[in-house]
């Protein structure tokens, strides 16, 4: 193979490359995405919200070890807008996330995993 037609070839692998890495970058960012984590910026209520939603989320779900760790505040959930904005996210985030990719104890990335 000569110089320049290697060197042709390396520039279009290396364009083919950089076009699949920014196909596929989305669909790997959305993978990626831990629904346990509240989004970052929020406030100290959004974020109690958050967490309580989140393990109501898996406990409903059915998420092992989460059996017992569901816990809405009422009284915030119905007086601090913030609350229950995180509250609801996290608990569809969570619910959905055990649906999609369901988690047992022992498993790689379960509870109870060491």
């Amino acid at each position: 193979m000569s110089g320049t037609k290697g060197a042709g070839l390396k520039r279009v692998g290396m364009a083919l490359g950089v076009a699949l890495a920014a196909w596929l970058s989305p669909a790997l960012a959305g993978a990626l995405v831990n629904p346990q984590l509240p989004p970052p910026g929020r406030s100290d209520a959004f974020n109690l919200g958050y967490v309580d939603g989140c393990r109501t989320g898996f406990q409903d779900a059915g998420r092992d070890g989460y059996q017992l760790a569901g816990h809405r505040d009422e009284r915030l959930y119905a007086t601090v807008p913030d609350y229950k904005a995180g509250y609801d996210q996290a608990y569809a985030a969570c619910y959905e996330e055990q649906q999609r990719n369901p988690r047992m104890m022992g498993e790689p990335g379960g509870v109870g995993r060491r």
